[in-house]
C-alpha cells in the first residue's frame, strides 16, 4: 500500500485517537492527544505522521522539553505514543518515519531525542540510532499488605471487613516511617496551582542536577495540574516559608484494586528530611484513599533511590533510559552519569 510523511495538521486528533486505540487497546480522548502533545510550545514540528488515502496510519511523536545542560538550556524531545496501524505494520514505517522525523527535528534546534523503548522497537531502536544511557527502576511499597495476603491466600480474611479494621496497614507504615528521616519544620501542604514558589524552589535547587527537565511553575502546571483526565494530586514542602521540594502523585484502578502512583518527588540532593516528609505525606494521603500500594520510578543508586529504599519500596523491573543524540556537541559521557541527572518517572508518560 502506498502511503506518504507529513506534519500534523489541527483536526487530525480524532483519528489518532481512534488509532492509539486500536494499537494500545485503552482509549485516549481528543482533550487529552492535544494536552499531552500540542500544549507545550516547540520551535519545531513535533508530530509527523504517515497517511494513505489522507488517513493516519502512524504516528511519531514527542513531547518538547526545555532541558538544563552543562552548556546551557536545550530543546528536547521526549519520545511517546508512536504507533502504526495493525495492517500496516512490518512494512518499514518506523524506520522511515522515524528517521525523517529526527532529520526535522535535528535541523530545528533539538539537542536530543529521550524516551524508554520497549521490546517492540526490536534492532530498529539501534538502526535509528538510539544509545542507552542508565536504567530507571519500577518500585513498589505495599501500602496494605493485609490485602495482598488475603488476596494470595484465597481466604476469608479479604472479607471487606478485615480489609477495612485491620491493622496491618497501619504498623507496617509506622515501621517504615521509622527509617524516614523528617523535619519538624518542614511544612507540607497540597496546591491546586502552579504559582511562584515552584519557581524559587527550581531556581533555588538547579544547580544541583547538571542535567534536568527545567522544573519551574510552567512544567508543574502543565504535567501535574492540567491534565484533563489523569488527575494528580500536588505537595509542596516548605521550611520557614522557602519552598524546599514538591511531589506529584495520583490515584488509578489497576485490575480491580487501587495503586498509588508517585510521579515526582523533588527537592535538593542534600535535604534527605524534605524528601522524607514528601514521601511520609504521600503515602498517608494514597493509604487514606484506599490505595494498596504505591509504585514508583527511581534511578538506582540515586540518593533518591536510597531513601525511597528505606522508606519500603521494594525493586521491580527496569527501563532503559535511551536517547537519539541530534546536536554533534552534546556531552555524551556527561549524560551517561547518572548522578548527573534529576530525572523523575513523571518526565515520561509512563506513570
Amino acid at each position: 500500500m502506498e502511503w506518504a510523511i507529513r506534519a500534523y495538521r489541527s483536526g487530525d486528533e480524532r483519528e489518532l485517537a481512534h488509532l492509539f486505540e486500536r494499537v494500545f487497546g485503552r482509549p485516549i480522548t481528543e482533550d487529552h492527544w492535544r494536552w499531552k502533545l500540542k500544549q507545550l510550545p516547540t520551535p519545531v514540528e513535533n508530530v509527523w505522521l504517515a497517511v494513505h488515502e489522507d488517513k493516519p496510519i502512524f504516528q511519531y511523536a514527542g513531547i518538547p522539553l526545555r532541558v538544563r545542560l552543562p552548556s546551557g538550556e536545550a530543546r528536547v524531545m521526549v519520545s511517546v505514543d508512536t504507533m502504526t496501524a495493525p495492517e500496516f505494520q512490518r512494512q518499514g514505517l518506523l524506520s522511515q518515519v522515524g528517521r525523517w522525523t529526527y532529520d526535522a527535528w535535528q535541523e530545528g534546534g533539538v539537542a536530543f531525542v529521550i524516551g524508554l523503548p520497549n521490546e517492540r522497537w526490536g534492532s530498529r531502536a539501534a538502526a535509528l540510532g538510539w544509545q542507552e544511557l542508565f536504567p530507571l527502576q519500577w518500585l513498589v511499597r505495599p501500602l496494605r499488605p493485609e490485602a495482598l495476603i488475603s488476596r494470595r491466600l484465597r481466604s476469608a480474611v479479604s472479607a471487606p471487613g478485615f480489609l477495612r479494621h485491620s491493622p496491618l496497614g497501619v504498623l507496617w507504615s509506622g515501621f517504615w516511617n521509622l527509617s524516614l528521616p523528617q523535619d519538624p519544620a518542614v511544612q507540607v501542604r497540597q496546591v491546586l496551582q502552579a504559582s511562584e514558589e515552584f519557581d524559587r524552589l527550581w531556581q533555588n535547587c538547579q544547580s544541583e542536577f547538571p542535567i534536568s527537565n527545567v522544573r519551574d511553575s510552567s512544567w508543574v502546571h502543565w504535567r501535574y495540574l492540567a491534565p484533563p483526565e489523569l488527575h494528580y494530586g500536588v505537595l509542596l514542602a516548605e521550611r520557614a516559608r522557602e519552598p524546599v521540594g514538591y511531589a506529584a502523585y495520583r490515584l488509578e484502578e489497576q485490575s480491580g484494586r487501587q495503586v498509588g502512583s508517585i510521579a515526582e518527588v523533588f527537592a535538593a540532593r542534600a535535604d534527605i528530611s524534605a524528601q522524607g516528609t514528601l514521601i511520609r505525606c504521600v503515602l498517608a494521603k494514597l493509604y487514606a484513599a484506599g490505595a494498596e500500594q504505591a509504585v514508583t520510578l527511581a534511578i538506582p543508586g540515586t540518593p533518591l533511590w536510597r531513601t525511597l529504599r528505606r522508606a519500603g519500596f521494594f525493586p521491580r523491573a527496569i527501563f532503559s533510559v535511551q536517547i537519539v543524540p541530534l546536536d554533534p556537541g552534546l556531552p555524551i559521557e556527561a549524560l551517561r552519569d547518572p548522578l548527573n541527572w534529576g530525572l523523575a518517572g513523571g518526565d515520561f508518560d509512563v506513570i
